[in-house]
């Protein structure tokens, strides 16, 4: 996998079905939303050291939500997955067209394939110290998403935006991710690779001679993500990128938030 950014974050969360009170792991909440009009598959993985929560992914149909608990001081990723296909009673034999766990519904754990968009989440329990967060694309996008607080922080440093376009509408033929349509129909782009996914290169994947924040200055490739994303980390040096470093007990993670370009409703 690409290097990630160098402040290696992650994300969290616990399945709740709908209706009940959740109860939460040491008391962070996060607030699961699907946008999109499709289904979600969203997929947990934990940092080293920490516990796998939801057993590692669920799914969230359009228009849902879920509440999911953390514990107070977890590390991890999350992400959403696509075009999942989960047939008979052997969850082994499922697949998703993006962000695939070993073809499971509960990825327990395991990395999803990317090219996939990474919400990466470091939880402390120190309020002094504050949670940080963030969306990285360093390895490809797949879908726009939205992280804030609870209540929302007006100020604007919690917040970290979805996209201004469609990433996969933008996506130059060698970095796409396509699915076939069937019979006489266009294939369809699913998901936009990085450079260094698509190519390798050390100067695009920031190592080697290239390992540095002086010496990775990011490509046209990462331009095109920082420019549909401005929010998003590109590539791993991207200094411009927005990480969000705020406390919190609820925290809001939306897979397609509103409309292209829109600032989410916060609350």
């Amino acid at each position: 996998m690409a290097l990630l950014p160098p402040l290696l974050l992650s994300c969290i969360l616990v399945l709740a079905l709908p209706g009940p009170a959740v109860v939460t792991v040491g008391g962070v909440t996060f607030h699961v939303t699907n946008k999109c009009p499709f289904p979600v598959w969203p997929a947990v993985a934990p940092n080293a050291g920490h516990p796998v929560l939801a057993a590692g992914g669920f799914f969230l149909p359009p228009g849902q939500s879920k509440r999911v608990g953390a514990p107070a001081t977890w590390n991890g990723r999350l992400w959403g997955r696509t075009g999942c296909t989960f047939a008979g009673t052997d969850a082994n034999a499922a697949s998703c067209l993006t962000g695939d766990c070993d073809g499971r519904l509960t990825c327990n754990g395991s990395v999803g394939a990317p090219p996939a968009t990474l919400v990466e989440v470091n939880l402390h329990a120190d309020q002094s110290k504050g949670s940080s967060y963030d969306v990285s694309v360093v390895d490809g996008y797949n879908l726009p998403v939205a992280v804030w607080t609870r209540p929302a922080n007006r100020s604007g440093d919690c917040f970290i935006a979805g996209c201004a376009k469609n990433v996969n509408a933008v996506c130059p033929p060698e970095l796409q991710v396509t699915t076939s349509g069937g019979a006489g129909k266009k294939a369809t782009v699913v998901a936009c690779r990085s450079a260094c996914l698509a190519f390798g290169l050390d100067a695009f994947c920031c190592r080697g001679a290239y390992g540095t924040a002086e010496t990775c200055r990011g490509s046209v490739y990462s331009r095109l993500f920082r420019d549909a994303c401005p929010a998003y980390y590109s590539y791993a040096y991207d200094v411009a990128a927005a990480t969000a470093r705020c406390y919190a007990q609820e925290y809001v993670v939306t897979f397609c938030p509103s409309r292209w370009g829109d600032r989410v409703a916060q609350g």
